[in-house]
């Protein structure tokens, strides 16, 4: 049986772990709703004691946080502003392995609950602080809240429409806080990687705008390095420039997306009962298609017109091409791939209820049970039993540290990596290196050596894209379609931790590479494949975009204005990927952490729309029990308001994030502090129904000022609101130089590469610089050496014999598709 890691089972990843969870909201409860479902013991800190929930007929959006982000886990009341509420918890520090928070920076040292107090009484301790800008730099005091750091990171520049005169769209999922759950749960787990080595703790800092600047991933190297201008994407071409691409209105008024690659256009014709489309001549390639664009789209738009979405969809689905319904969050939980991979699962203890399942899916082991909240009261629930953990022993290989090119808590750590060059492979093995893993990319020969003559290669985007997405790996070529290269391969196995690929599924099996045969070669790897649907269910073989991702798994469904009629927008950056790169890395590492314990392998099954399910989170209950969720740009996840983008008076964009605790400041900010007293918004009951009234008010107040000058009224009285940056605004920003949130380093080729600097922020590992990414082979006679063991004589058996390649003067960069 294929399933997901239990948090009730002994033999869950995580067992044995016990985490003191003091954070609240979203982006501390949706990193620590992770730990529980892998099998930790996460223990919600509460200021006082909760009253329990009645059983009631429906399911509320206030339920639906609760159901979501506090399932799962333990409580307890404690007042750790009192002596006896404190002396209470760090009883709890004593015996347990993580103190998870998401106050703002200051707070735990006031209480007495900072790392270095809590460190002296349990010295393996981790404590995770999770804030909008971190413990350092110049906006540490600073409120945030998702639509602000979304629009300081520049995404919001890139979602949307490129007209200047519209607003510009933060993507509805609330990103910017998931993002930092992520990065939290990251490293949480590296940390507890090297505590095992060393038996020392550390703590992480984890701010939510490094998160939003680093998922820019490739647009950073091709702003700064390659010249490209972003702008909102244009919603009908894809990333690499796929045409057609994108939303197309439908007979029943719903809107389908389409990604038809070169490989795919033929049949895409065939599929329309439009065959001679396909060799029509100002449609016959890529470059035509994207020349005559206009033509081509005028051409399809009442096509799609003739029939409903979910008709194109049965049809394209049929022929193998990249489609998605943009689909609501209640339809997309209902689609028949998200129910057969078991991703609506009940909540026990609480009758009706419905949540998101988890993507961590662990091959042939037990499903995950997900267990209603528990209140919290004055009285400690029992603690569940655990051991102390086993004396630290570093297991790491001489070679593996050798070949590593970060000092990082992953050290010793080898994953081989054999990923096309998208996000959901190379982002999530980069994460790993930055960490200190050493990752080696097994890539593949070029066709004609000829072409890798360095000589002036420019930083093309594509260069750029490669740079943002690879550096601090190595690069060894391999033939896997030759027996000595698979050979070669293996016996690389065999000396790995681990082995990552985001292949369609059976491209592995095909390259003699089946969980079977890889168990056979290691029986102790940790294995991880991420793919668009999974290795299970009806969808487990069509290929995906990430529009097809975003479409089919309801985000689009909740991003854009909501005006009726108009296109609905995807999130600029590539989520579909980094998503699912996320995932792949939190289930590596914890497949890890069991294996030191008991030696037992895993394999993982990663799908990019069990990833956006799972990002609804706390929408899911409410959704599924019957609740809407429009598209909305000015109300905030959990209703507040004012919120999202106003225009200022130099015509630029400034989001705003007033919840109610700010609300007070804010109108007194704005120039109108009889706003707070005023009937129609004294409570945020009262500025929902008088929504329209209060954004005209807000309207005209912000075009008073430029956004600069908002900016720093902000800024100075702590209040959550943000200019809307460009990409290369965002990194001109005074947070990210002291964040190392831009980081350079030598090309190969001369001259300096820029990217997008690592949000892991770990005491025990102050920042020291970033390696390039890899030229084609150029580390494959080190590899093969120092990590295989193998002799120069074998190594030129290898390279004469066309199984391993490497160039003998120069860098290559020009690469052919990984296999």
């Amino acid at each position: 049986m294929s399933g997901q890691a239990s948090q009730g089972n002994s033999s869950a990843p995580l067992a044995g772990l016990r985490v003191l969870d003091l954070s609240t909201v979203v982006a501390g409860p949706f990193g620590s709703d992770i730990l529980a479902a892998l099998g930790a013991e996460v223990i919600r800190i509460t200021p006082a004691p909760e009253t329990p929930r009645a059983p009631g007929d429906t399911v509320s959006e206030a339920d639906g946080f609760l159901y979501a982000l506090a399932r799962n886990k333990e409580a307890v009341a404690l007042d750790l502003k009192s002596a006896t509420g404190r002396a209470e918890f760090l009883k709890l520090v004593a015996v347990s392995d993580v103190v998870y928070d998401n106050f703002r920076p200051g707070v735990t040292a006031r209480l007495g609950i900072d790392h270095t107090t809590l460190s002296a009484l349990n010295p393996g301790l981790i404590c995770c602080s999770i804030s909008g800008y971190g413990a350092s730099g110049p906006w540490a005091g600073v409120g945030a809240y998702d639509v602000t750091v979304q629009a300081l990171s520049g995404a919001m520049s890139i979602t949307g429409s490129n007209d200047s005169a519209c607003m510009p769209c933060r993507w509805g999922v609330p990103i910017g806080d998931i993002t930092g759950g992520f990065y939290a749960v990251v490293g949480i787990l590296a940390a507890l990687n090297e505590r095992a080595r060393t038996g020392r703790g550390q703590a992480l800092d984890i701010a939510l705008l490094d998160g939003q600047l680093a998922l820019n991933t490739y647009r950073v190297p091709q702003a700064f390095g390659a010249g490209v201008t972003f702008g909102a994407p244009q919603p009908r071409r894809g990333g690499a420039g796929t045409v057609p691409y994108g939303p197309f209105l439908c007979a029943d008024e719903s809107w389908l997306v389409i990604g038809v690659a070169t490989n795919f256009w033929r049949r895409f014709c065939v599929a329309l009962e439009l065959p001679a489309l396909a060799d029509d001549p100002r449609f016959a390639t890529l470059a035509l298609r994207q020349a005559h664009q206009s033509d081509l789209e005028a051409l399809l738009e009442p096509y799609f017109l003739t029939r409903s979405a979910g008709d194109w969809q049965a049809r394209l689905i049929a022929a193998g091409v990249p489609v998605g319904r943009v689909n609501t969050i209640r339809e997309a939980f209902a689609q028949p791939q998200a129910q057969a991979r078991g991703m609506a699962v009940p909540l026990a203890g609480a009758a009706g209820v419905t949540v998101a399942g988890s993507p961590l899916r662990f091959v042939d082991e037990a499903p995950v049970t997900f267990t209603a909240p528990r209140s919290a009261g004055a009285t400690l629930p029992e603690l569940k039993p655990r051991a102390s953990p086993p004396p630290p022993v570093s297991t790491a290989s001489p070679a593996a540290l050798a070949l590593a090119a970060q000092q990082g808590p992953l050290n010793g750590i080898t994953v081989l990596e054999l990923c096309g060059d998208e996000p959901s492979g190379t982002f999530g093995t980069q994460i790993l290196a930055d960490l200190g893993a050493t990752v080696i990319k097994i890539e593949r020969p070029p066709t004609d050596p000829a072409t890798c003559d360095p000589a002036d290669l420019p930083v093309t985007p594509a260069l750029a894209y490669y740079y943002g997405l690879n550096r601090n790996k190595r690069s060894l070529c391999l033939d896997l379609k030759t027996g000595a290269g698979r050979d070669t391969l293996l016996q690389l196995i065999a000396r790995a931790d681990a082995i990552y690929d985001n292949h369609k599924p059976g491209v592995m099996a095909r390259l003699g590479l089946d969980t079977a045969t890889l168990r056979r070669a290691n029986p102790g790897l940790v294995s991880v494949s991420v793919s668009g649907f999974g290795h299970s269910g009806p969808w487990s073989h069509l290929p995906a975009y990430d529009a097809t991702i975003q479409a089919l798994g309801g985000g689009m469904s909740i991003t854009g204005t909501g005006a009726p009629g108009t296109m609905p927008v995807r999130w600029g950056n590539p989520i579909g990927g980094i998503g699912g790169a996320f995932y792949a890395v939190i289930g590596l590492l914890a497949g890890l952490h069991r294996r030191r314990a008991t030696g037992q392998p895993a394999a993982l099954d990663i799908a990019l729309l069990d990833v956006q399910l799972a990002m609804h989170s706390y929408r899911v209950a409410p959704a599924l029990a019957g609740h809407d969720y429009p598209a909305t740009q000015r109300r905030g996840g959990s209703g507040a308001l004012p919120y999202g983008p106003f225009r200022c008076a130099d015509g630029r964009w400034f989001a705003l994030g007033i919840t109610g605790q700010f609300w007070a400041r804010a109108a007194a900010l704005l120039g109108h502090p009889e706003w707070a007293t005023d009937p129609r918004f004294t409570t945020e009951a009262d500025r929902q129904a008088n929504e329209d009234a209060l954004n005209t008010l807000v309207e005209a107040a912000m075009r008073h000022r430029t956004a600069d000058e908002w900016q720093a009224l902000f800024v100075e009285a702590g209040l959550p609101g943000a200019t809307v940056r460009t990409i290369p605004e965002a990194f001109d920003h005074p947070h990210v130089p002291t964040r190392d949130m831009l980081v350079s380093f030598d090309h190969p080729l001369g001259g300096r590469m820029r990217v997008a600097g690592s949000p892991l922020k770990l005491s025990a590992h102050p920042f020291s610089g970033f390696r390039h990414a890899p030229a084609l082979g150029e580390d494959s006679r080190a590899i093969l050496t120092t990590f295989a063991g193998l002799s120069e004589a074998q190594v030129q058996a290898l390279r004469d014999s066309g199984a391993a390649w490497w160039a003998d003067t120069g860098q290559c960069f020009n690469r052919p598709a990984v296999v």
